[in-house]
């Protein structure tokens, strides 16, 4: 694992996102058999429309391809949970070292995904775009619109949709802040994932 000592809580969260991200539940992260479907189903729901991406099918299989490859510490293709946690050590160093920097990163990253899951590109995440980020790994939705909500009201904000600043916040929150008080938290609650699963 990383030289870096991350708090306990924050290993228990990346190793639910790993869990998340192990579309078909192998113990491991491959470009095929967890992103390359993911890729698919996220660009399929932009057909017919009008998008920012001309080639938004081209754009996320080379993000996924990239972010397997950043953590894939032996070279062999795949990512295990100690590599995962490995990669997120060093991000939150590098958190640790330049707040902004990574805050700045994070608006591109994490906002440019934001921006391919928001379909009508209103500003605002609603549950039809959560739900097929879920379902596009194939986890089952019914807890989200309730997770959300309560993030939102931890948040100060109304229920049922989540604005790009707030979205940001929280991915922060779930990177960084071990706190239990941190609404972010809560990211990936209500999709399916209990603790049984990490």
């Amino acid at each position: 694992m990383s030289s870096v000592s991350l708090p306990a809580e924050l290993v228990r969260r990346y190793r639910r996102l790993f869990s998340f991200y192990d579309r078909d539940g192998d113990g491991r992260h491959t470009l095929e058999g967890d992103f390359e479907p993911v890729a698919v189903r996220i660009a399929r729901r932009w057909q017919g429309r009008p998008g920012r991406f001309p080639d938004l099918l081209g754009l996320l299989l080379d993000t996924y391809r990239h972010e397997n490859a950043r953590r894939d510490q032996n070279h062999d293709g795949t990512v295990d949970g100690e590599e995962f946690l490995a990669s997120h050590g060093r991000v939150f160093a590098a958190f640790g070292a330049d707040p902004q920097a990574a805050r700045e990163f994070m608006a591109r990253s994490a906002g440019g995904f934001f921006d391919v899951l928001d379909l009508d590109g209103d500003g605002d995440l609603n549950l039809d775009d959560l739900a097929a980020f879920a379902t596009a790994y194939g986890h089952p939705t019914a807890g989200i619109a309730a997770n959300l909500d309560r993030m939102l009201a931890a948040l100060g904000l109304p229920p049922g949709r989540l604005p790009r600043q707030a979205f940001l916040k929280l991915v922060e929150q779930y990177w960084f802040d071990p706190s239990p008080e941190a609404p972010g938290r809560h990211l990936f609650d209500g999709i399916g994932l209990t603790t049984e699963t990490v």
